[in-house]
């Protein structure tokens, strides 16, 4: 069998074989079922290639039409992925194919799987991605060691989660030590191993007052047995505490995916294996209500993280925030 092509209602096409007998020259789409040539296409082709890809004949053509094969091939290429198959029908499967290329660079961490239900989705994640890879390509042009960007969730403790919901202005730093604190997630940045001794960073969250609380880790300590905040107004003012200087710093960006809420923090300061550390440059709001806020933090929001070693740059990270990732309203 030959894969030339014969145009529909075209008289057959005969080759002389070396023992003088004649076969037909037939398209291979014509001998083999649809689903075949579907599936071929789908698992032997990345999905980057099969735009590029002409059907040889009408009997493989509409297996390229197919939203079925592009949907396939997209999961193939991202397993960590939900993937709805209406990305993939005629009026979106151009654009979805201009970002996937970011979301198969993207990094996930364990556990977790990333839902893309429609375009509204994908352009939110796509964008967000963007500006945490630019973030992370600046860091190392200026001579950083290391920035990892990555989508993790955040989930906390439904027993206390009043504590993500109280006033932070009526916290006294003097006695914060009274004032509830809410678990959540400790997630492990994935791919990143410290200075090459194999250790991972772990990166875990909690709430108090109202305020998001930050910890970086590579000690294996739970987050129940990091220490409540004390002063760290030495962290912006060059590192001049002998002991907090032993405390590598981390900067830490952190942007939610949810639309029950705004959760968007850039540039906070984290230093390694220390307490634990408020992330106050960036916005927390209830964009649909306290209630769905509520619901979304214990089920869990999926965020897009971009860790990276030293302290953070003096700039105005609200208003970065503000214009680049905050969701339209």
């Amino acid at each position: 069998l030959s894969c030339t092509p014969r145009s529909p209602g075209a008289p057959p096409v005969w080759e002389r074989r070396s023992d003088d007998t004649y076969t037909e020259k037939m398209p291979l789409g014509a001998v083999l079922p649809r689903h075949l040539v579907r599936e071929g296409l789908a698992k032997l082709l990345p999905i980057s290639d099969l735009p590029h890809v002409r059907a040889l004949d009408s009997h493989t053509r509409p297996a390229l039409e197919d939203d079925l094969t592009w949907w396939e091939s997209a999961t193939s290429a991202l397993p960590r992925f939900r993937l709805s198959r209406d990305l993939f029908c005629e009026r979106n499967r151009g654009e979805f194919l201009s970002v996937v290329m970011c979301f198969v660079r993207c990094h996930v961490a364990a556990s977790i799987e990333v839902p893309l239900r429609n375009m509204g989705e994908t352009r939110k994640l796509a964008k967000v991605l963007a500006n945490a890879n630019k973030a992370a390509s600046a860091h190392l042009a200026r001579g950083g060691c290391f920035a990892k960007v990555f989508i993790g969730r955040l989930q906390f403790q439904e027993a206390t989660i009043g504590a993500a919901f109280e006033d932070a202005m009526l916290l006294d730093p003097s006695n914060a030590g009274e004032h509830e604190v809410c678990l959540g997630s400790t997630i492990t940045v994935p791919d990143l191993l410290l200075d090459g001794s194999g250790k991972r960073l772990r990166l875990h969250f909690a709430w108090q007052a109202g305020s998001l609380l930050v910890g970086a880790r590579d000690d294996h300590v739970p987050s129940a047995d990091i220490e409540m905040p004390r002063d760290y107004f030495w962290l912006y003012q060059g590192l001049t505490d002998e002991t907090a200087a032993t405390q590598r710093p981390l900067t830490l960006d952190l942007m939610s995916l949810s639309d029950a809420l705004t959760l968007n923090h850039r540039g906070a300061a984290v230093p390694t294996n220390s307490a634990w550390q408020a992330a106050a440059s960036g916005i927390y709001a209830h964009t649909k209500g306290k209630a769905a806020a509520r619901k979304a933090l214990l089920e869990g929001v999926l965020c897009v993280f971009c860790v990276r070693d030293g302290m953070p740059e003096h700039t105005t990270y609200l208003a970065k925030t503000l214009h680049l990732d905050t969701p339209q309203r």
